[in-house]
């Protein structure tokens, strides 16, 4: 899919901006594009959308638990 056609959300890994996953293809550190991030130790997450907001599986499961803002949500 080409940059064109990607919204904000979409151009990162996870929109929330407090995430180790807020990243950007070309971002350091950071290979390739898709829907899985390999954090490095072993741990490969997912990410999802989330009321039109593109974030990571954690992010996400906090939104959920907490209902928190997805582009808020706060992930150590």
């Amino acid at each position: 899919m080409s940059d064109e056609v990607l919204n904000e959300s979409d151009s990162v890994f996870c929109a929330n901006p407090s995430c180790v996953l807020h990243v950007r293809p070309g971002d350091a550190n950071v290979r390739g594009r898709g829907n899985w991030a390999d954090l490095g130790d072993g741990i490969i997450i997912g990410r999802q959308r989330v009321a039109d907001v593109m974030v990571c599986d954690r992010c996400a499961a906090t939104v959920r638990r907490d209902e928190t803002a997805p582009e808020t949500c706060l992930i150590a």
